[in-house]
């Protein structure tokens, strides 16, 4: 019997010895495995620094692109005041006495007289005395769009393009 205990217990030895030696090398696999990554991972933080540096660099060359236009721009404004200012000064000392220097107004009044001289006459006679009150292109084309007028019909009856009396009805 003891003989066969020692048998046994042999063989039991030869298997552990075998599952020793497949865990090892399982072992040294995630072993090898987890050093590809740390390597791997140094090779990523190495191109996301390369990337980072890149882009530290090109925001740096921006940067001196913007200030050196701002700074363009400064001088420019620089130098067209000082022509404005010397037009300004030659101007009032060329012609003190014959030009008021009054501010140019271009009064809405102007713009609305011109488009009063070129209303045509309207064809249908009850249009004419409903119209009759209103004096000015852009009033009557207002009215005419809000009694449902097409645009088409609008310009026709002015005598306008189909455009300018859209803008004039956008711009009411």
């Amino acid at each position: 019997m003891l003989a066969v205990f020692l048998v046994l217990l042999f063989i039991l030895q030869i298997f552990s010895f075998y599952i020793i030696a497949l865990l090892y090398m399982k072992v040294s696999k995630f072993s090898d495995l987890e050093k590809k990554q740390q390597k791997l991972m140094a090779e990523m933080d190495d191109a996301i620094g390369a990337y980072l540096n890149e882009l530290k660099e090109e925001n740096d060359r921006l940067i001196q692109i913007i200030d050196k236009r701002s700074a363009n721009t400064v001088l420019i404004r620089e130098h067209v005041e000082e022509k404005t200012k010397k037009t300004i000064e030659d101007l009032a000392n060329d012609q003190t006495d014959t030009f008021s220097m009054k501010p140019l107004k271009f009064p809405v009044n102007v713009a609305l007289k011109s488009y009063q001289s070129s209303v045509p006459k309207v064809v249908n006679e009850t249009e004419e005395n409903q119209y009759e009150e209103k004096k000015d292109v852009r009033s009557v084309a207002i009215r005419m769009n809000d009694e449902g007028k097409s645009i088409e019909d609008i310009a026709k009856k002015l005598g306008k393009g189909r455009t300018e009396i859209e803008l004039l009805l956008k711009f009411k």
